[in-house]
């Protein structure tokens, strides 16, 4: 079975994020003093915060999304209802949703493995991320779904690909696993014995050794 990661790998999730950043820059640059490149550096690094805590079980899903609201807004709104900072997330959350698309080498690697086993091992939120395959129309051809959130563990712990594999009723040895991020899905996912290729389509260097690489999904057919 060949498995792979779903932002960054499948679906350009940082593209979407961007879009979104700016459009809610715009709805409340006179709140917000930053520049475009500012704000969707400044909402990177609030995101990566809260989400770790979330996927970490630190917090909730909606926890996390209200606290990167109440950190951007900090200085200006220091104390915002959990109702304000709902409705401020939900105009970046509805661009981001309209901004989602797959990588153009996606639908021709998954039709090049049509004679495969295929499934998605991801980090996240149980529902955002199968909505995302269902409005891409991805959902058909994974056989195995599994998500952070609904497993209660995240990449890179063990747990997480030893479920996939269970669901599969494959051993290790039988599973590929791709994604974009080198520590949390290629180190991961070889910590239980699967075979790992690294997605760096950004050209990222590295001094990983043992790592198979490639820098599209059209070399995937084989690599594998």
């Amino acid at each position: 079975m060949i498995l792979f990661d779903i932002d960054d790998t499948l679906v350009n999730h940082k593209q979407a994020q961007i879009r979104a950043a700016r459009l809610f820059l715009s709805q409340f640059n006179h709140l917000l003093p930053h520049s475009e490149d500012e704000f969707c550096a400044l909402w990177d690094s609030v995101l990566l915060k809260y989400f770790g805590a979330f996927t970490r079980g630190e917090i909730s899903f909606l926890e996390h999304r209200r606290h990167r609201i109440r950190e951007l807004f900090a200085e200006v709104n220091p104390i915002l209802s959990d109702s304000e900072a709902d409705a401020r997330f939900e105009i970046y959350l509805r661009s981001y949703e309209d901004s989602w698309t797959l990588f153009d080498d996606v639908l021709p690697c998954l039709s090049a493995l049509s004679g495969h086993r295929l499934g998605i091992i991801s980090n996240g939120n149980t529902d955002q991320q199968k909505l995302k395959l269902h409005r891409l129309e991805l959902e058909s051809r994974f056989e195995v779904v599994v998500i952070s959130e609904e497993v209660g563990v995240a990449k890179p712990n063990p747990q997480i690909f030893l479920e996939a594999y269970r669901r599969a009723s494959l051993k290790p040895q039988g599973c590929v696993y791709v994604g974009d991020n080198l520590e949390v899905d290629v180190l991961g996912s070889q910590s239980v014995g699967m075979r790992s290729i690294w997605l760096n389509r950004t050209g990222t260097s590295s001094t990983q050794v043992n790592v198979v690489e490639i820098n599209s999904l059209l070399k995937l057919p084989t690599a594998v």
